[in-house]
């Protein structure tokens, strides 16, 4: 009997490949949050640190109101960034369910025709042993 031979390789490779590179993207991506969620707990740490260092004096008390707004300026656009990698982290999720899904499919499809080919292997070589016996039993 010949070899197995699944006639869609080419294809479930490909789909594998383009599944691991979308996940290499959302992997990419949810780095990037998590490197934005840091500048922003970097970014409230450091106004804290300012705030229990301030001087009393009404000169100190302005700076600190100016840096403020700068501080909350950035969280402002931190924030916005976060949001918006949110949203591409979820569209790259659909992306990779949707590539991971196909190539599954024919993981499956792969699976189910092997399973076939071993089954109509296994036959052929009860054949043969039956074959094998029969003829050893005649003589």
């Amino acid at each position: 009997m010949k070899r197995f031979l699944f006639p869609l390789q080419r294809v479930l490779v490909y789909r594998r490949s383009q599944a691991d590179f979308e996940k290499a993207r959302l992997v990419t991506l949810e780095e990037e949050l998590n490197q934005l969620r840091h500048q922003l707990d970097s970014l409230n740490q450091s106004f804290l640190a300012e705030l229990r260092t301030v001087l009393p004096n009404p000169h100190a008390r302005a700076e600190l109101g100016r840096y403020r707004m700068v501080v909350e300026t950035q969280a402002i656009q931190i924030n916005q960034k976060m949001v918006d990698k949110q949203s591409q982290i979820a569209k790259q999720k659909e992306f990779y369910v949707k590539a991971n899904q196909a190539s599954e499919v024919l993981t499956k499809l792969k699976d189910k025709q092997k399973r076939n080919w071993d089954q109509d292997l296994q036959k052929e070589l009860d054949s043969l042993a039956m074959d094998s016996y029969l003829s050893r039993w005649k003589q």
